[in-house]
C-alpha cells in the first residue's frame, strides 16, 4: 500500500506525473478545488453573492458529474444560489434540490451544438435570474476547440475558447473554472468518489443508452495512462498560447461583440450559425 504524499495518512489512489505526487482521494479532491479556485479568482468569474446556473453536457456524462460534484463543494461556502441546468432526457436520472430544465440538443455537429447548448440555457436563465452560467469544459475540451478552429481559421471558433463569454443584451455571462483541470484527474476522482456507479445504475433503468459497466470502466482506464508529463506541459504551453492569440486576433479582425444568442465573439451582434438557422 503506497501512502498519500501529501497527508502522509491515506492509501494513494492516483500518481500525478508531472510532480510525482501520490494522492489519495481526499487530497486530490483538494487539489482540484485549489485550481478551480484559482482559475475564478485570476479571471474573476464568480462572486460571492451571485446566482448561478451549472450547464449539465449530456455528450460528456462523466465529466459533468465530477465538475458538478466540485464545484457544490466549492459554493457552499458562499452566500450564491446554484442551480443544475439540466437537459430534460435526463430529468428522471438525477436528483437536485435547485433543476432548470433546458431544450435537448440533437445536432451532432460540435460548433452547432455548443452554441444550440449555450442558446437553450441563455433562455432559461433569464426567466430564472440565473447571471452566471458554468461550463464543465476541460483542458483537453478547451484546446481541441481551440486546435479545430484554428485550423478552419474559424476566428469565432477560436473566441469561443476565451475564459469568459459575455452577452451585454442579457448580461450573464458563461465563464470556464475547470478550463485548466485535466479530464483524466476528473474521471480518477468521480470514479473513486462513486458517483459513475450510482449515476450508471439509474441511467440503464431508464433505458436510455446503452451505457455499460465495462464501457464506464474503459473510459476511465483509457485516460488513466494517457496523460504522460511531457503532454500535459504541451497543453498546459498551449492553452497559455491561445489566450493570448485569441485576444489579439479577435482585436484585428474585429470580433469585439457578443452572438446575442449564445456569447460566440463576432463582428455583429449574431454568429454564422444562428445567422445561418434563423435565414434557414
Amino acid at each position: 500500500m503506497v501512502k498519500c504524499s501529501s497527508c502522509k495518512i491515506r492509501e494513494a489512489i492516483y500518481w500525478r506525473k508531472e510532480s510525482g505526487e501520490k494522492l489519495c482521494l481526499k487530497c486530490l479532491e483538494k487539489s482540484l478545488i485549489r485550481q478551480v479556485k484559482r482559475e475564478i479568482s485570476r479571471w474573476r468569474m464568480l462572486e460571492p453573492k451571485d446566482s448561478i446556473g451549472f450547464l449539465f453536457f449530456e455528450k460528456y456524462l462523466l465529466v459533468s458529474l465530477s465538475t458538478y460534484s466540485i464545484f457544490k463543494k466549492i459554493e457552499r461556502d458562499y452566500p450564491s444560489k446554484l442551480y443544475l441546468m439540466l437537459p430534460k432526457t435526463l430529468g428522471k436520472v438525477i436528483r437536485e434540490k435547485n433543476i432548470v430544465y433546458i431544450g435537448n440538443v440533437e445536432i451532432e455537429d460540435i460548433t452547432a451544438h455548443y452554441r444550440s447548448l449555450r442558446e437553450n440555457a441563455l433562455e432559461k436563465a433569464e426567466e430564472v435570474g440565473i447571471a452566471k452560467i458554468v461550463l464543465p469544459t476541460t483542458l483537453e475540451f478547451e484546446i481541441t476547440y481551440f486546435v479545430y478552429g484554428f485550423l478552419k481559421f474559424d476566428i469565432e471558433m477560436m473566441g469561443e475558447t476565451l475564459p469568459k463569454l459575455h452577452v451585454p443584451q442579457r448580461n450573464i455571462y458563461f465563464v470556464k473554472p475547470f478550463r485548466k483541470v485535466r479530464t483524466k484527474e476528473l474521471l480518477v476522482y468521480g470514479y473513486f468518489e462513486g458517483l459513475f456507479r450510482i449515476f450508471e445504475e439509474k441511467y440503464k433503468k431508464r433505458c436510455i443508452s446503452d451505457f455499460s459497466s465495462d464501457n464506464f470502466f474503459c473510459e476511465i482506464e483509457k485516460y488513466f495512462g494517457k496523460t504522460s508529463c511531457e503532454h500535459f506541459e504541451l497543453l498546459d504551453s498551449t492553452l497559455k498560447m491561445s489566450e493570448i492569440l485569441v485576444e489579439k486576433i479577435l482585436k484585428e479582425y474585429g470580433f469585439t461583440r457578443s452572438c446575442r444568442y449564445c456569447g460566440t465573439p463576432t463582428r455583429n451582434d449574431i454568429c454564422s450559425f444562428h445567422l445561418t438557422k434563423f435565414l434557414a
